[in-house]
């Protein structure tokens, strides 16, 4: 059994998912994809399970290893670590954990008291690693090479004219007369580089860093050149005629008339796009760490929620919330649904799990008095839950779900979003009429 991750950065995300049982031994295997900044790195996988920890060495170039037999049902911490040998800073790259939940297994023999072998400690995998290149198998012989040209061949290529017999009398120089014998000089001591001279005279940086300090600063702009001379003038441009060509508003028209036609209509409760702030500012609320926030407050203290970077779509991010952030979205606008009606939503999402969005009957309330009665009706299990998962896409989707269960009414919509593999970002969320 296999379970494949990718490092990105110092993230982890889980791109395959399967249940992991416990009492298993050299069974499962956990397959690692890693991005360009981490193949230079030898690389360590951590296993903590309550106050033990385990090690796996992948090395410079292993991409798996096996879970450790010694990890029990409940949750483990998994997080992958780095570090460059070549490096004399002390270079050490890491990675946020990402949780696996290892369930009982039903295993029962006679053998189940028996010690579990145990997995090797840090330093005897990393002198294995060594072991391993210092005494490692001959490879398989390698298949015999194209014959190469000859000087000859070589001197043509580049140029030469002339027959094999003339290009060696070519080659061939003039005899010089017999030189005088000289004494045999002491073999000098290796010179040392500019860099290192540099670093004895108190410069302080990597050798990278003195490359760049040899650079000069730029020197000033120039003086600005002599105008040239005028253009000839060109003809006169022909004023196009644009009256049949449909605006915005004919579109519009245009759009409402189709509903009309085919029957079916919308209700937007959010749409992304750069009126986002100023359309839905006041009318959705949050609840988070801090309290309750109108979505422009929360927007300014957490900037890349709702932003520009993503046409103002709402961003569930780890650099805002940190690992497994929840929070609460409230639309404090009441909709009017029906059982025939369906909820769409158009959504990008890390990892597929349950997704929980939640119905509210109205009430009298308003502003953040309103939101507070959303958010502790959903704490107490009074409102009505829409059972469905995210799915998982690295590109936004469109999904349809049902309502036939909902009692007609007049409702507001909630959902909450978390931070973890998941990190949803929702673009827009509609209700389709028919």
């Amino acid at each position: 059994m296999m379970l494949k991750f990718l490092v990105k950065g110092q993230k982890i995300e889980l791109l395959e998912r399967e249940v992991i049982a416990s009492d298993q031994i050299a069974f499962v295997t956990l397959k690692f994809v890693f991005d360009g900044d981490w193949k230079k790195f030898h690389k360590v996988v951590q296993f903590t399970q309550c106050d033990e920890t385990y090690n796996r060495v992948l090395g410079t170039d292993g991409l798996s290893c096996l879970l450790p037999a010694e990890l029990h049902a409940g949750a483990v911490k998994l997080s992958v670590f780095g570090y460059d040998a070549d490096n004399t800073s002390g270079l050490r790259a890491t990675t946020v954990p990402v949780t696996l939940h290892i369930r009982a297994s039903g295993f029962v023999g006679e053998d189940a008291d028996s010690p579990i072998p145990p997995t090797p400690d840090l330093y005897t995998q990393l002198l294995q690693k060594i072991g391993e290149v210092q005494h490692g198998k001959d490879g398989a012989d390698g298949k015999d090479g194209k014959d190469g040209l000859s000087a000859y061949e070589l001197a043509v290529q580049n140029g030469f004219t002339g027959t094999l017999a003339e290009w060696l009398a070519f080659l061939k120089g003039k005899d010089g007369e017999n030189g005088v014998d000289g004494k045999n000089g002491v073999n000098g001591s290796d010179g040392k580089s500019a860099y290192i001279i540099a670093m004895e005279h108190g410069f302080v940086g990597t050798e990278t860093e003195w490359l760049e300090s040899l650079r000069g600063a730029d020197g000033k702009d120039g003086l600005p050149g002599k105008d040239g001379k005028n253009g000839v003038d060109g003809k006169d441009g022909i004023t196009p005629d644009m009256s049949s060509y449909a605006t915005k508003t004919d579109i519009a028209e245009l759009q409402k008339q189709i509903e009309s036609i085919s029957g079916i209509s919308y209700i937007s409760v959010f749409e992304s796009g750069s009126d986002t702030l100023q359309k839905y500012g006041d009318s959705i609320y949050t609840y988070y760490n801090d309290g309750y926030r109108s979505l422009a407050g929360f927007a300014e203290s957490y900037p890349h929620f709702c932003s520009a970077e993503n046409d103002y779509a709402l961003y569930f991010n780890q650099n805002d919330f940190s690992w497994a952030g929840n929070v609460f979205v409230m639309f404090l606008t009441p909709v009017a649904i029906t059982s025939k009606m369906k909820l769409l939503l158009s959504y990008m999402v890390g990892a597929s799990q349950d997704a929980e969005f939640y119905l509210i009957p109205k009430t009298d309330k308003t502003g953040s008095e309103l939101a507070q009665y959303i958010y502790e009706e959903i704490k107490a299990e009074n409102a009505l839950k829409l059972s469905f998962k995210w799915l998982y896409s690295d590109t936004f989707i469109s999904v349809m779900q049902s309502l036939k269960n909902v009692s007609d009414g007049e409702y507001y919509l909630a959902f909450k979003g978390t931070s973890d593999n998941s990190h949803p970002m929702v673009k827009s969320i509609k209700f389709m009429k028919e």
